[in-house]
């Protein structure tokens, strides 16, 4: 099911050859809205075998063997409104995956790719296609890169949230619904919500029902992909089975550009200033890039190093000084 609105189409081309091919997309399409619009296209991966449960489990048993990221969370009372803190852990893992069938189970194992060498073997491959099908330097311009996959149990909704990065949901089992926004509509999540998100806080973003209609609702099933370009705004709900999904994203260093100031304008509101919005002053967009990137990690390793060094830069010698302030 889809609304109008802010999204690209591509009725009239013929799909991108699937021969030896993990992705099948119009290349046209692709090339005039990645990063800018949300479009759906389609891929292989569903068929490979790399991505059933038993599988997954294994990857997942070797991820906490070596202290991997990975979450299971309880979604039990959770909505498109509510805040990821809202839901509980669950810290066993093994009985999260025995349990997704019945229970409100939502599990995330992240940067998959370093533990198995078929799925980094995968994430290669489609990182180049991604290229091609761009236009786009993706791999010289990318900062840092991860293959999440995401197990839901049926009918749980994923809360309402942006993300930095640019991102191709795959669905691989089960079918959902993913609904995106507009990532350019500030009324819908404000500067400042923005600001808080570059600052750290992932539940930056505020879900506004009586904006609903602004979203564009993408149905998913098994074998199709659907790109959320950075910043996003964006909710999930999972049909009555069992979501298995692969999410493949990017951040890169275009992006960061806008991150840093964003960042700027974050810490300018802290000595009680009003910047300007990214984009109305290249001027004093470079001025704040020239001057945040001065705290960045020179050798990232690490989202958040790449990402939210700069500010975190920034609040260590304040907390600091607000620690001796108390003393």
């Amino acid at each position: 099911m889809s609304t109008p609105g802010d999204v690209a189409t591509c009725a009239f081309e013929p799909q991108f050859p699937a021969e030896n091919k993990i992705l099948q997309a119009c290349k046209s399409e692709f090339k005039n809205n990645f990063n800018c619009k949300p479009f759906k296209f389609n891929h292989t991966l569903h068929q490979c075998g790399l991505f059933e449960i038993p599988g997954i489990i294994e990857v997942a048993e070797r991820m906490m063997k070596r202290n991997g990221s990975f979450c299971a969370i309880n979604f039990k009372q959770g909505s498109v409104g509510s805040k990821f803190s809202d839901m509980p852990y669950n810290g066993r893992l093994k009985e999260a995956f025995s349990e997704v069938g019945e229970s409100a189970t939502w599990i995330k194992l992240t940067q998959a790719q370093y533990y198995d060498p078929e799925y980094a073997r995968v994430l290669d491959q489609v990182t180049e296609e991604l290229e091609g099908l761009a236009d786009f330097p993706l791999r010289s311009d990318m900062t840092w890169r991860t293959m999440t996959l995401i197990i839901a149990s049926p009918k749980i909704a994923t809360p309402f949230h942006i993300d930095h990065e640019t991102n191709f949901l795959f669905q691989i089992q089960g079918s959902k619904d993913v609904c995106l926004f507009p990532a350019s509509d500030r009324e819908l999540v404000p500067d400042t919500e923005v600001e808080h998100y570059y600052s750290g806080n992932f539940e930056a973003a505020h879900y506004r029902q009586e904006l609903q209609d602004r979203g564009t609702i993408f149905r998913l099933a098994p074998g199709e992909v659907v790109h959320h370009p950075s910043l996003a705004p964006h909710w999930v709900k999972n049909d009555n089975n069992v979501s298995v999904s692969i999410s493949i994203s990017y951040c890169m260093k275009s992006l960061e550009r806008r991150a840093r100031v964003y960042q700027a304008n974050y810490i300018l509101r802290k000595f009680g200033l009003t910047p300007l919005s990214p984009g109305l002053s290249p001027m004093r967009d470079n001025l704040k890039r020239m001057l945040m990137s001065t705290l960045e990690h020179r050798n990232p390793k690490t989202f958040a190093e790449v990402v939210h060094e700069p500010v975190n830069r920034f609040k260590s010698p304040l907390n600091v000084a607000r620690r001796m302030v108390k003393r």
